[in-house]
């Protein structure tokens, strides 16, 4: 069994502000088997939090925050759901204050689109582990 096929069907959510990153990334994860919701603020992406997300990865600086969508999911999923933060600034108080709101990874723009999907295909991976039989694709 490839890792690709075990992570097929991860429902992923992506939200960013930039129509050419944002598309580029729903292709890429859908190319990968994930099964992805796009979005391009933060409003909708919380809009979205009755859908039980296994992975939420959202750009930091849209009108509504990622952070706001980073604490929303964490609040009410906690540990079940892997959220990652996208941002442009890649220092130490950007990392700290995206970790401080509940994001567990941050990744620096511009991301790898190979990167991201082999990071989020082992999150995916690691999540089901965790919980067997709790997630269907």
């Amino acid at each position: 069994m490839t890792s690709r096929a075990s992570a097929a069907g991860a429902r992923v959510l992506v939200a960013d502000d930039e129509p050419g990153v944002l598309r580029s990334m729903a292709v890429s994860l859908s190319r990968a088997g994930f099964a992805v919701t796009a979005v391009d603020d933060g409003a909708p992406a919380i809009a979205l939090g009755d859908t039980p997300f296994e992975i939420v990865v959202v750009d930091l600086h849209m009108k509504t925050s990622g952070l706001t969508v980073i604490r929303h999911y964490k609040e009410r999923y906690g540990a079940g759901v892997y959220c990652a933060v996208l941002s442009g600034a890649d220092d130490d108080e950007t990392r700290a204050m995206c970790l401080e709101a509940g994001a567990d990874e941050v990744f620096c723009k511009p991301v790898l689109a190979s990167a991201l999907r082999g990071r989020l295909t082992e999150v995916a991976l690691a999540l089901r582990a965790a919980a067997p039989g709790e997630r269907s694709a």
